[in-house]
């Protein structure tokens, strides 16, 4: 399944003589089950004069075992520095394997206090209560449950999906009936990945207070039980209010706003024993500045690392590496004067892909460019998972002067990818 590493390689080369120098460790970090996403950061200069990058394992898909892998990964012995995942599924997947290998990282039980969603949410009204909302915990299987949990409208969610699986805005009793019913029947089937590397049910769902205002994401990462912040990016929405258009790097909140954030990040990591690893918060924020956390994650936003590499220099991939490998990362001050944006490619109706623009025309016109095409011909857009009323074709993230110059640079960009759709009719 996976290429065990060449002999660890203590020394390197000298660029201008090849005199080798001895005892200079290039850690090896084994990148689990990586994605599209994972091999395009990869392909970095610093990170692969600076790290020996192996790949372990396919990407996962619906028959992927993750205690099996678990298992084989270990049978192998730790051949590597440290391991690493960059979203979800992976990140969980690295928190168990490090564990079990001894190897640094945040730890099963720290990782599961971020991604269960309910564990989550007690750990914050013990820990930073001023920005947790109202929250109350509905079993699934208690089908005396017909009171509503909290005053209508709320929201309600899985404590472990991806996306917007089984969420639902609840506005009075029907919609209530109807999400738990909808719960009882798919939830064994959209949690079946956490069942099987946590061996234990998670059949509940969390209901919380509606929260609007801003969202935004503050990253950071801990090292040796210390918070050190990387930045906040702002997200911009459709006026559906569901759909994202683009994430844009830096925020362009007041500073205060900001370290705000940084503070309640302070208080909260290190309280839930988290180490060793990227993390972000996604927040809200109201006209005030006031703060309501949407949900704490133990991994890195990877879609946001070609953002921090052209503001700071250096990727976020790249911090994570020197993290999973033991090491304190080196994060640069971003540079004035540079705007990032990852912008969403996306169509409102359903369609049956027939061919894929190639992003060679992109790259080339913008060498800061990052393409990320998220579909492939022959494929119905409605197999992916997306939001519920879009549909995402492509991730470009671009760079400029200022927010201007990297919004007329994505519509030069939009000119050169262009998709060729079926349109077929909406399913009922």
């Amino acid at each position: 399944m996976v290429a065990a590493p060449a002999a660890w390689a203590r020394r390197f080369r000298h660029n201008s003589a090849d005199t080798v120098i001895d005892d200079i460790h290039t850690p090896t970090v084994l990148v689990l089950c990586p994605g599209q996403r994972d091999r395009l950061n990869l392909a970095d200069e610093r990170i692969m004069e600076r790290f020996a990058v192996h790949l372990a394992g396919e990407r996962i898909g619906p028959r992927f075992d993750p205690a099996a892998f678990v298992d084989h990964m270990a049978h192998l012995g730790p051949a590597a520095d440290g391991v690493m995942g960059s979203n979800d599924a992976t990140a969980h997947l690295a928190a168990v394997l490090a564990e079990r290998l001894g190897l640094p990282g945040p730890g099963r039980a720290a990782f599961m206090r971020c991604h269960d969603k309910l564990a989550s949410r007690r750990a914050q009204a013990a820990i930073v209560p001023d920005v947790t909302p109202a929250f109350a915990e509905v079993d699934v299987d208690d089908l005396d449950a017909e009171e509503p949990p909290l005053p209508y409208p709320f929201f309600l969610k899985p404590v472990s999906a991806h996306l917007s699986q089984l969420a639902y805005r609840i506005d009075g009793p029907d919609d209530f009936a109807a999400a738990v019913a909808a719960a009882r029947a798919h939830i064994d089937r959209i949690t079946a990945y956490d069942r099987a590397l946590e061996g234990r049910t998670f059949r509940t769902l969390v209901a919380e207070e509606l929260l609007d205002g801003q969202l935004v994401t503050f990253e950071g990462f801990m090292s040796e039980g210390r918070m050190t912040p990387i930045g906040v990016t702002d997200a911009v929405l459709h006026p559906n209010g569901i759909s994202f258009l683009r994430f844009e790097y830096p925020s362009a909140l007041p500073d205060e706003t900001q370290a705000r954030m940084a503070e309640v990040a302070g208080r909260l990591m290190p309280a839930l024993g988290f180490d060793a690893s990227l993390f972000n918060i996604e927040f809200f924020v109201q006209p005030d500045g006031s703060l309501a956390i949407v949900e704490v994650n133990g991994r890195m936003a990877s879609q946001f690392a070609p953002l921090v590499k052209a503001v700071h220099g250096v990727s976020s991939y790249e911090l994570q590496l020197d993290l999973a490998a033991g090491r304190t990362p080196d994060l640069p001050p971003p540079r004035p004067g540079i705007v990032a944006a990852s912008f969403v490619m996306r169509t409102y109706e359903d369609a049956v892909v027939r061919a894929v623009p190639d992003p060679t025309a992109v790259l080339e016109r913008f060498g800061h460019a990052h393409v990320e095409v998220l579909v492939r011909p022959g494929q119905r857009l409605s197999e992916n998972d997306d939001d519920v009323v879009s549909h995402r074709l492509a991730l470009i993230a671009l760079a400029g002067p200022d927010r201007d110059a990297v919004l007329r640079r994505y519509g030069e960009a939009l000119g050169m990818m262009q998709f060729d759709l079926d349109r077929v009719p909406a399913r009922l």
